[in-house]
């Protein structure tokens, strides 16, 4: 009997920790909150969701976004929450025609003297960065601008899992196995009420997002 419930217990840690590994390609960051865990295990799009552009549908668990040729505009979907220093997580996967993937954010309203996005990542088959937004009111004084940049090839239908941080100013971007990129910029500290996914083409299968609130 005792070998039996050593034997159980082991199984059970063994478990546990398969279903850590699985949920987190990272290890989880201290001193925060878990205030986003999203699986995409349903039919339809979730609380929080909204879609501005394209298609996004989910299908055995994962959430795939496509243009729409109509639309002329890449295919745009939100997820609302307000966040400052915090770290985000998924996993994502180029399929198809896919030709982009940007994950992003839009500042808080009246917090600048700005109109539009604020940054993203952006990766697409051949290379990755990230991108200070344009001021569509001031395009020329403060147009887009690459902070950080690098060429990486990005393999369609193979599963890659993305990290940023946001703290301040700062914000670093981590793609298991490869060089992180970091950037700094004045107006990345401002508060972020969404989190903006865009994608080029058909198509970008997102999975296992997860946000986390640095504690206050």
């Amino acid at each position: 009997m005792k070998n039996t419930l050593f034997s159980l217990k082991l199984l059970s840690v063994s478990v546990a920790i398969l279903t850590l590994s699985h949920s987190y390609a990272f290890e989880p960051p201290q001193n925060s909150d878990l205030v986003i865990e999203d699986d995409f295990d349903r039919d339809v799009s979730g609380k929080g969701w909204s879609i501005q552009t394209g298609a996004w549908t989910i299908e055995d668990g994962v959430l795939h976004g496509a243009e729409i040729p109509a639309d002329k505009h890449s295919a745009a979907a939100r997820r609302v929450i307000v966040t400052g220093n915090a770290v985000y997580e998924m996993k994502f996967r180029f399929t198809g025609e896919g030709k982009a993937f940007h994950f992003g954010f839009d500042p808080v309203r009246g917090a600048l003297d700005k109109r539009g996005h604020l940054f993203s990542v952006m990766i697409t088959p051949n290379d990755w960065k990230i991108l200070k937004h344009v001021n569509k009111d001031k395009p020329k004084e403060d147009p887009n601008e690459v902070l950080a940049s690098a060429e990486t090839p990005f393999k369609v239908d193979e599963w890659y899992h993305l990290r940023v941080t946001t703290w301040g100013t700062t914000v670093k971007a981590i793609i298991k196995g490869i060089e992180p990129l970091d950037a700094s910029h004045p107006t990345f500290g401002v508060k972020k009420p969404t989190l903006v996914f865009r994608a080029i083409g058909d198509g970008i299968e997102i999975d296992d997002l997860r946000v986390w609130q640095a504690k206050e």
